[in-house]
C-alpha cells in the first residue's frame, strides 16, 4: 500500500448519454468551460471501488475534515467522519447522499435517485447524464425533488495539498448550484471540489489519502512516468480505524502492503489534521456542559440581564473586519433570512448590537438544496465567536461558530 502524494495521470473523455426518464441537458459553451489539456492521459475510467479503511482528509473551507469508508455492499457505501456523523452513497461519484444521520438544517433523512447516474462512466470527454433526487428529512417532511445534470468536461491537471494529479473535470448543474469534481483514478476519489453559489463560492480540497489496499497500485500516477511506481497511495493505519470499525456484513479491509518510505510526509500531515480535530473537539466541550464550574456561572451571569439594566451582559468583542462569525439560523430565501435577523435583533438586542447581517450559501451537494444561513458578523477571532455562542445558547438558541472569510 502506498501513498497518494503528489502527479497522477487521468483519462479521456467521450459520449454516452443517460438512460434516465428526465431529459437531456444541452450544455452550451457558456454553460462549462473546457478543461484545461493535461501533460498526459489516461484511458477512460470505470466508477471507482471504495473499501472500507479507505480514508481521506480535506480542507473544505478551512475546516479540516476526515471521511473514511466503514462499509461496503454491492449497492451502498458507508461513511463517517471525524464529528461521528454517518452517510450512505453509491460507487458512482456524482450522486449525492442516499441517507444520512444528521444534518443542520434538516435533521436525519434520506433520498431516492430517479435515473441511471451510472451511466456517465467510463468517463470520457462529452458524457453526459441527467437524472432526478425525491428526498425528505425529520425537519423537511414534506419532502423535495430535484434533478441534476453532468457533464464530463475533459481532462485537467490539478495541484491541492495532497499534490498534483491529472483529473477528470466532471461539471454538474442543479438549480442555481454549479458544482466541479476533479476526479484521480488513483486516488479513487475527487481531489478537488469546487461550488458556485449565487452569491459565494466554496472549495474542498485533498490534503492526503489513505487507501486499505494495493488496487491502484498498477494505475500510472506521473506524467514523468517513474521506474518504480511505488510513490502512490498508504495503506491505512490503526489509527484510520480506530475512527470507525468496519461492518463484518459489509466485507473486511483487505491486508496492507508495504509502505513506501516517502508516506511518511503523509502520514505526518494525517496526524496534523487529526490534532486540528481534536482541539476544535475541546473548543465544541469549552461551550457545553463540560465546562468548568467557575466559567458556568460566569456564563449564566453574563447571560441575565435585569429589568432596570443593573446588571450587564459580558459580551465578545465585535470586529467589523473580523473573519469569524455565529450562524443562528437557516433560511431557504435571503428574504427570509432578512426577516429572521430583524426578529433576532428584537429578542436579543444586547447580544446583537454590535453585530452586522450577513448570510452564507450552504448546499451539501447531496441534492437537498441550498440553505441561507443567517450568520451575525464579525469576530476577530474563533474564541470570540465560541463566546457569543456561549451567550446565546445559555437563552436556547441555537448557535455555532463559523469562518465567513478565508
Amino acid at each position: 500500500m502506498r501513498h497518494l502524494f503528489r502527479r497522477f495521470v487521468p483519462v479521456i473523455l467521450v459520449g454516452a448519454l443517460s438512460a434516465c426518464s428526465f431529459e437531456v441537458p444541452e450544455f452550451s459553451d457558456s454553460d462549462t468551460l473546457p478543461a484545461k489539456a493535461p501533460l498526459a492521459q489516461l484511458p477512460p475510467a470505470p466508477q471507482p471501488l471504495y473499501q472500507p479503511g479507505d480514508t481521506y482528509v480535506f480542507n473544505d473551507d478551512g475546516n479540516v475534515v476526515q471521511e473514511q469508508v466503514v462499509g461496503v455492499t454491492p449497492d451502498r457505501v458507508t461513511w463517517t467522519n471525524d464529528s461521528g456523523l454517518i452517510w450512505t452513497t453509491t460507487n458512482e461519484l456524482i450522486t449525492p447522499q442516499l441517507s444520512w444521520s444528521s444534518h443542520p438544517e434538516l435533521g436525519r433523512g434520506r433520498q431516492n435517485i430517479i435515473g441511471n447516474p451510472g451511466t456517465l462512466f467510463p468517463l470520457q470527454e462529452g458524457n453526459i447524464v441527467a437524472y432526478g433526487i425525491r428526498g425528505s428529512s425529520e425537519k423537511v417532511p414534506t419532502g423535495w425533488d430535484d434533478e441534476v445534470r453532468c457533464v464530463v468536461a475533459g481532462q485537467e491537471d490539478v495541484t491541492v495539498p495532497a499534490g498534483t494529479f491529472t483529473t477528470y473535470r466532471i461539471d454538474c448543474k442543479r438549480k442555481n448550484v454549479d458544482t466541479s469534481l476533479f476526479y484521480a483514478p488513483v486516488a479513487q476519489n475527487y481531489v478537488l471540489r469546487e461550488r458556485t453559489f449565487a452569491n459565494s463560492r466554496s472549495r474542498k480540497e485533498l490534503m492526503s489519502v489513505s487507501l486499505a489496499d494495493n488496487r491502484t497500485a498498477e494505475m500510472p500516477v506521473t506524467v514523468d512516468q517513474p521506474a518504480k511506481l511505488t510513490d502512490m497511495v498508504a495503506p491505512a493505519s490503526s489509527t484510520h480505524a480506530e475512527m470507525a470499525k468496519p461492518d463484518a456484513m459489509m466485507g473486511a479491509p483487505k491486508e496492507p502492503g508495504k509502505m513506501h518510505e516517502g508516506a511518511e510526509d503523509a502520514r505526518l500531515l494525517m496526524l496534523i489534521s487529526r490534532l486540528e480535530a481534536v482541539v476544535g473537539k475541546l473548543e465544541t466541550m469549552s461551550e457545553g456542559k463540560m465546562m468548568p464550574p467557575k466559567a458556568e456561572a460566569e456564563m449564566k451571569s453574563a447571560s441575565k440581564t435585569d429589568d432596570q439594566g443593573d446588571q450587564k451582559t459580558s459580551l465578545a468583542t465585535a470586529s467589523p473586519d473580523g473573519k469569524y462569525g455565529i450562524h443562528l439560523e437557516s433560511y431557504r430565501t435571503m428574504q427570509g433570512a432578512r426577516r429572521g435577523w430583524s426578529a433576532l435583533e428584537k429578542r436579543y438586542p444586547n447580544e446583537l448590537k454590535d453585530l452586522s447581517f450577513k448570510t452564507v450559501e450552504f448546499d451539501a451537494g447531496d441534492g437537498r438544496g441550498t440553505f441561507v444561513r443567517l450568520v451575525g458578523a464579525a469576530f476577530k477571532t474563533r474564541a470570540d465567536a465560541l463566546k457569543a455562542c456561549s451567550a446565546m445558547k445559555a437563552k436556547r438558541q441555537f448557535c455555532q461558530a463559523v469562518r465567513i472569510a478565508r
